[in-house]
C-alpha cells in the first residue's frame, strides 16, 4: 500500500517534450555563410558527451568524453519528483551531499579513438583508448599521443604497441583544484611558440610534476606547458 502511495503521488514524466534531432538535422539546423557546409564526421552512439577533438600527425581522431555533468542535481530532481510536488521556485541550489556522492560512479572521463574505416568520411568505429579518468576537459595531439586536462592532472596517453589503446600513462602534472564540473582545467591548445596553452579552471595547487624542481602555485589565469613535462 505504500508503495502504491508513493507511485500514486509521483510528478509524471512530461510527454510533450520536444524530441532530440538526429545528426543530419542538427547539421542542417546550422546557418553558415555563403561557401562554407557542415557534414556529420561523427555521433552518437560512437561517442557520448564529447569535451574535445584532436587529430594527430597521423590524421588520427582523438575524443575526449565527460560523463556525469550535473548528475548529482539529476538525482536530486529525481528523488523531488517522488513526493508529487512541483517545485516551480527558481533559484540555484547545491544537490544534497548524498547524491554527490552517488554522482561520483557515473563521473569520469574516456578517451576514444575513431576511425573511418570505409573511407566514406564518416567515423563508424571507435576504441576506448583510455577509461576510467577523472572527468576530461580536452586534449591536444604530442609524442605520438595525447596530452589530456582532466583535474586535479594533465595526463599523456601514448599507445606504443598499435591495438590501439594506451598503455602508455604518464601523469605530467598533478594538484590542480576540482569542484563543479563546468570549472576544470580546459581546452588545452598548440600555441605557435611550441607551448601548450589551458584555460584556467578551479584554484589548485601546489602543482607537482617529474619534471618540476619543486611545488609551484598558479595564479588565476590561463596558463601553459611544454610537451614534455616542463611548466610556464
Amino acid at each position: 500500500m505504500l508503495t502504491t502511495l508513493t507511485d500514486a503521488a509521483q510528478i509524471p514524466t512530461p510527454t510533450g517534450a520536444t524530441k532530440a534531432r538526429t545528426p543530419e538535422q542538427s547539421a542542417a539546423a546550422f546557418k553558415l555563410p555563403a561557401g562554407f557546409r557542415m557534414e556529420v564526421i561523427a555521433s552518437e552512439p560512437l561517442l557520448a558527451s564529447p569535451s574535445g577533438i584532436c587529430w594527430d600527425e597521423r590524421g588520427r581522431m582523438f575524443v575526449s568524453e565527460l560523463h556525469g555533468y550535473n548528475l548529482a542535481g539529476q538525482l536530486d530532481i529525481e528523488e523531488l519528483n517522488k513526493s508529487g510536488k512541483l517545485d516551480t521556485q527558481v533559484r540555484r541550489v547545491q544537490a544534497d551531499e548524498k547524491f554527490k556522492k552517488a554522482a561520483e560512479a557515473g563521473t569520469f572521463g574516456v578517451i576514444k579513438l575513431l576511425r573511418d574505416t570505409d573511407g566514406d568520411g564518416r567515423m563508424d568505429r571507435a576504441t576506448v583508448f583510455a577509461t576510467n579518468l577523472p572527468p576530461a576537459y580536452g586534449l591536444v595531439p604530442a609524442r605520438g599521443g595525447v596530452i589530456v586536462a582532466c583535474a586535479p592532472h594533465i595526463l599523456f596517453f601514448a599507445d606504443r604497441d598499435g591495438d590501439g589503446k594506451a598503455e602508455v600513462r604518464e601523469t605530467l602534472f598533478t594538484g590542480f583544484g576540482t569542484g563543479e564540473l563546468e570549472r576544470g582545467i580546459n581546452a588545452p591548445q598548440w600555441g605557435a611558440d611550441g607551448w601548450i596553452y589551458f584555460g584556467r579552471g578551479w584554484p589548485g595547487g601546489p602543482i607537482t610534476g617529474p619534471k618540476l624542481a619543486k611545488p609551484m602555485n598558479l595564479p588565476g589565469s590561463n596558463f601553459r606547458i611544454r610537451a614534455d613535462g616542463w611548466l610556464g
